[in-house]
């Protein structure tokens, strides 16, 4: 027996083949995140379609492209953003931005398209699997899982392994607390915070993800051996115990 992951097959005869060729779409759909939309791509404006990548939301939009010029398109690692320019500047700059699409136009329309997402500095770094291939998470234990949580610095302290270019960051809890002031942690890199909005786990949830309010991240680059710590910023009514923080992206 094969234990090879096959996608459904749409077999021969097959009485709703529309059934099949939907779930594999379905199935693929994390894949297709920033990628060329032709229901809304028309002479000069580039349309890209949505998803989810880098713990971000991404909602689906649109690029005014310019004409007679090479467009480089990017996503910010930071906060998940898509800009295009034909400065070279932003694409070259790995640390801070992912490549996506070099587009060639001529005066009226695209001529030319090359897809950078799988491949060096692309959204799906070379040799990519279906979790964000090249992608590394780091989970640090911030406490145990018993004693209650109380606000406070450097809760943990560590240094980084290697360098990363930070592209999320995410916490997560054993116990979620039930009222008061909203869960805060902030982290830090040799003592200066890398978040400009910090993360927060909503009351009653054990995972930021849920956050009505998302992390934003103000310094990616995170160097090999530097000091980290990790801050408890405010807690709510004291139930909250077992945090754990997480940080994602891709080795340096």
């Amino acid at each position: 027996m094969s234990l090879t992951p096959t996608l459904p097959q749409w077999a021969s005869g097959q009485a709703h083949p529309d059934v099949v060729v939907n779930a594999n779409f379905k199935a693929l759909q994390h894949m297709a995140v920033y990628a060329n939309n032709p229901d809304t791509t028309d002479l000069l404006t580039w349309g890209y379609l949505g998803g989810r990548w880098g713990g971000f939301a991404v909602a689906a939009g649109t690029l005014t492209l310019t004409a007679s010029a090479t467009n480089y398109i990017v996503v910010a690692r930071a906060t998940g953003v898509v800009s295009t320019s034909t400065a070279t500047t932003n694409w070259d700059n790995a640390d801070a931005y992912a490549r996506v699409y070099r587009v060639t136009t001529g005066t009226v329309g695209v001529t030319a398209v090359e897809d950078h997402r799988a491949g060096d500095g692309g959204i799906f770094p070379a040799g990519a699997v279906s979790a964000g291939g090249g992608v590394t998470a780091i989970p640090i234990a911030c406490s145990d899982e018993t004693t209650a949580l109380t606000a406070g610095t450097a809760k943990v302290t560590f240094r980084m392994p290697f360098a990363m270019t930070l592209t999320a960051v995410r916490s997560s809890l054993t116990t979620a607390q039930t009222s008061g002031s909203i869960l805060t942690v902030d982290i830090n890199e040799g003592g200066t915070s890398i978040l400009s909005t910090k993360l927060t786990i909503d009351n009653t949830e054990r995972t930021s993800t849920t956050a009505a309010t998302a992390a934003v991240i103000s310094d990616a680059a995170l160097a090999d051996d530097a000091e980290m710590t990790i801050d408890i910023d405010q807690v709510g009514d004291g139930t909250a115990k077992g945090l754990k923080v997480y940080l994602i992206g891709v080795p340096a």
